[in-house]
């Protein structure tokens, strides 16, 4: 049963909606700002991060970013929060010139800017791929949009980055590197989709991405000083290597890596690092020997973000997101004619459904979840590579050498220029 009537549409977009946001009021008591998941807000709730990493740029208090004790204590004093959550601002300090912007303004009107900001990017990067109304509507009301914007993080502008840079790469190598070196603000992202774009033959938009890269951290030095960058290096990174190498469940619990799967299930650091990269390497390989077979189309995209998503070690639900502007219209179709939809119904749902079900696995320290995308994921490679191609498909991405992989067929919509 495929995803294409709009009874399943219908089912999946509006009932989906529907389920996610039940999920998402019963396990996260939007009500509740003092003593539990939100603060500040019924929604948005590490968006508290960037906008006292803002503030505190702004302030010229940043020493107090890493900081733990101290952070927390501000938090929770600002907030009338309980002292018993935790916070921890993750970034390096090349993200903090975007947050000041958002860090002067009251907080209320912050979140709803950065809300809307993200999810106008989300929708952006689907028409960018060609979107007709449904997969429009679907990727705004996707569970993965919601679950960004109940985590209120910037997922809407890593979508848009990460599109932008793998379907430009070719055509307009600056820009496209121009975009990568901007995600370098999340580096274990912007690193796995350079390392797809060279996998595809898009080296020249890595290359433009390198001085991009350290103009963006130069930037920060520059706005900021250079401690904030030596506290990243002596206190954030470390923080966080312990943090995945003992994995604190209190901080992982929506993980939804293998490797947090493996660990959950009883096996050692090594070991599920293994079974991590054993997996990364083969997803990662079969969306790129796809994409070189077929070109780069809503399907392949898919199969390439999420491949590269899933084959970090510490990804969280709201990085599906990313995924969700090419997965719609791989599954609800663009504005031409479209073939079969990447997944069928169960699948589709199942993988649609994951982001706000992993909210309450989680809690349980249940990493079913992990386990659904990484199948839906293997399911789809395999279905692609068995059923994709064919002459009904757009002409694949330019090669290094500059000829076009399947160059008898027509010129991609994703790879015009707009």
């Amino acid at each position: 049963m495929r995803v294409g009537t709009d009874h399943d549409y219908r089912l999946l977009v509006y009932g989906g909606f529907a389920f996610s946001l039940a999920v998402v009021i019963a396990v996260c008591r939007p009500w509740d700002l003092t003593g539990h998941f939100m603060i500040g807000a019924p929604f948005g709730r590490d968006f508290v991060n960037y906008w006292m990493g803002g503030r505190l740029a702004f302030d010229g208090h940043l020493d107090l970013l890493t900081d733990l004790r101290a952070y927390n204590a501000l938090i929770a004093e600002r907030f009338s929060h309980s002292t018993d959550d935790f916070f921890v601002f993750s970034y390096p300090p090349s993200l903090l010139p975007f947050l000041v912007p958002f860090g002067v303004l009251p907080y209320l009107l912050a979140l709803l800017i950065w809300t809307v900001i993200n999810l106008a990017l989300l929708a952006s990067s689907a028409r960018l791929l060609g979107a007709g109304r449904r997969a429009l509507i679907a990727t705004v009301l996707s569970p993965a949009a919601l679950t960004m914007v109940v985590y209120g993080h910037f997922s809407g502008a890593m979508a848009a980055l990460a599109i932008l840079a793998i379907t430009r790469g070719a055509q307009r190598p600056a820009l496209a590197g121009f975009c990568l070196a901007l995600a370098s603000v999340k580096p274990q992202v912007a690193a796995v989709v350079g390392l797809i774009m060279l996998l595809i033959g898009q080296w020249r938009a890595v290359a433009w991405s390198v001085p991009g890269a350290v103009a963006v951290a130069g930037l920060s030095a520059l706005l900021l000083g250079f401690s904030p960058w030596e506290r990243f290096i002596d206190v954030t990174v470390p923080f966080h290597v312990r943090l995945i190498h003992d994995f604190v469940l209190a901080h992982l619990r929506t993980t939804l890596s293998v490797y947090g799967a493996a660990r959950i299930g009883g096996l050692s650091f090594a070991a599920a690092q293994v079974v991590q990269f054993a997996f990364g390497l083969s997803v990662i390989g079969g969306a790129v020997m796809l994409t070189r077979r077929d070109g780069l189309t809503a399907h392949t995209l898919t199969l390439l973000l999420l491949a590269g998503i899933a084959a970090l070690a510490y990804f969280q639900l709201y990085d599906l997101a990313v995924v969700a502007p090419a997965l719609s219209v791989a599954l609800f179709g663009g504005t031409q004619p479209d073939r079969r939809p990447l997944l069928s119904l169960i699948p589709a749902s199942l993988l649609w459904l994951a982001p706000p079900l992993a909210i309450p696995f989680g809690a349980g320290h249940w990493p079913v979840i992990n386990l659904v995308v990484a199948g839906v994921l293997t399911a789809g490679l395999v279905t692609e590579w068995r059923w994709g191609g064919g002459p009904n498909l757009p002409a694949g991405i330019p090669s290094a050498e500059g000829g076009d992989i399947g160059a008898a067929q027509p010129e991609p919509a994703l790879l015009r220029s707009r």
